[in-house]
């Protein structure tokens, strides 16, 4: 998605590009006849120049970042195409737009399970802003909190929300973080949550139990050498700790 910046949107891509494959990077422009349309188009002019040597080619996408519809309608269509059809993960770069555009993509996002949204934030944050000791701060500060709004523009969710975890999922999360975030084996959860790992019934019940976790994306599962590793995904271990934090 770009707007002002330029250099970050090349971080991100160069980042992700030493981790992974890239086949094609898309980028959506500000289409809009003002003088951030402007600034995003030339920036995606020379973006896609910077790229066009690369072995993924470089598509662009006019939208209209401060229209929620839009935003949606856009990257609804890329997002089947790419993840419904084509099989690939996307990752959505959200650092250069606006709040409406950001508020549309978390939501069609959590619609397609293989997409990631991710922001890459500035060396220097506020550098625009006069520092505390520039006589122009006051006059800053003072028109800013001055702007007027408009309309408030709701963002609208699915009615399908992510589920809270249940007692006993809750209670696998905080044991995982409470020994560092992974397990070597099933069976050692299942000790620390003073569960019979002899009894069929029980450890079935918790193997479903596992299984229902990693759907949700709050854990991940891989061979070890003494069986399953399980472990706290990153937005596993934030949700644990805000968990955590509530219970104490």
């Amino acid at each position: 998605m770009v707007g002002n910046d330029f250099q970050r949107i090349i971080d991100g891509v160069n980042h992700w590009r030493s981790l992974e494959k890239i086949d094609v990077v898309y980028l959506f422009y500000d289409q809009k006849r003002d003088k951030y349309g402007s600034a995003s188009r030339r920036n995606v002019k020379d973006l896609y120049n910077a790229f066009e040597n690369e072995v993924f080619k470089p598509r662009n996408v006019g939208y209209n970042p401060q229209s929620y519809k839009n935003v949606f309608r856009a990257f609804y269509k890329v997002l089947k195409r790419e993840v419904s059809e084509c099989k690939r993960e996307v990752l959505i770069d959200t650092t250069s737009t606006t709040k409406e555009a950001y508020g549309a993509i978390v939501t069609i996002s959590l619609m397609f399970r293989r997409v990631r949204i991710y922001i890459v934030p500035p060396v220097r944050r506020g550098w625009y802003v006069p520092s505390l000791e520039d006589p122009a701060f006051e006059e800053w500060f003072s028109m800013t909190r001055s702007i007027r709004g408009m309309m408030p523009q709701e963002i609208y969710l699915p009615a399908q929300r992510l589920k809270q975890p249940n007692i006993e999922e809750r209670m696998v999360l905080l044991k995982l973080l409470e020994h560092g975030g992974s397990s070597e084996t099933l069976t050692l959860i299942m000790k620390w949550c003073k569960l019979r790992p002899g009894n069929p019934v029980v450890k079935n019940r918790f193997s479903r139990l596992i299984r229902r976790l990693e759907k949700k994306g709050f854990i991940e599962k891989e061979p070890s050498r003494r069986g399953i590793e399980v472990s706290l995904t990153r937005f596993g271990r934030i949700l644990a700790e805000a968990i955590e934090g509530y219970r104490g």
